[in-house]
């Protein structure tokens, strides 16, 4: 059965202590995200790592049926009583942002190995409107064909649930919005985050105030149906180190 496409998006930034990246790693593919994931309303998540050091190097997507399930009991649960292979994680956390809201604008169906990220704020009084963003999503999709783009996707920000650490963030406040531009080519990254810049030029009526863009590979990528169950996953104290 194909996945639907989601309402929702919950798009996730951090860092993490060098020395504990390969355990991070570990953790984070095979306990914390498919603990996620496996919230009713979640339908899959996808983990990414920068192409280059200048960047926050981690990037997770966690796709939703909407933004209830961020509220829902379950999930607040998993907030709340950490494993305690993610409580010890949480202290090497870095740089964190998290970012929810609904998927306002789409092109395209198809995920990529890649994907550049790019946030934008506006004054909350010159916010695109819902076509002027269908609108750069469909032009990014075109003109981004020679560069492999198969999907364009715009989520506007909305605050929804409990997050267990502070954001670490140097936008602006207004109206705020991220685009994920996902290619099959790997390699492409900085002509693909000019372009993604250069196609505003032609959608926007009014220019953000503010813009960042970042480049990543995937990484690992799990289903809510690989890991549905009547009850929480049971943590992974078998890979925790001792």
């Amino acid at each position: 059965m194909p996945l639907k496409n989601p309402l929702a998006l919950l798009s996730l930034w951090n860092d993490i202590e060098r020395e504990r990246i390969p355990e991070y790693d570990r953790w984070h593919t095979l306990e914390h995200v498919a603990e996620r994931v496996w919230v009713p309303g979640y339908i899959a998540a996808t983990r990414y790592v920068a192409t280059t050091e200048a960047q926050v190097r981690y990037f997770t997507l966690y796709e939703l049926d909407g933004l209830d399930c961020l509220r829902s009991e379950a999930y607040n649960d998993l907030v709340a009583n950490p494993t305690p292979w993610s409580a010890s994680m949480r202290p090497s956390f870095s740089n964190f942002l998290r970012k929810t809201g609904p998927v306002c604008a789409q092109a395209g169906n198809t995920a990529g190995c890649a994907v550049s990220i790019v946030r934008w704020v506006w004054p909350q009084t010159s916010a695109p409107s819902a076509a002027a963003l269908q609108r750069y999503a469909d032009q990014l999709l075109f003109t981004g064909a020679a560069l492999g783009v198969t999907r364009v996707r715009i989520q506007a920000v909305e605050t929804a649930g409990p997050q267990a650490l502070r954001n670490v963030d140097s936008a602006p406040t207004g109206a705020e919005y991220v685009g994920i531009v996902d290619s099959f080519e790997p390699d492409v990254s900085d002509a693909l985050a000019r372009l993604a810049t250069s196609t505003e030029t032609a959608a926007w009526p009014v220019a953000p105030v503010w813009r960042a863009v970042g480049s990543y590979r995937m990484a690992s990528r799990v289903h809510h149906a690989d890991v549905a169950a009547p009850t929480r996953p049971a943590p992974r104290l078998d890979l925790m180190p001792r």
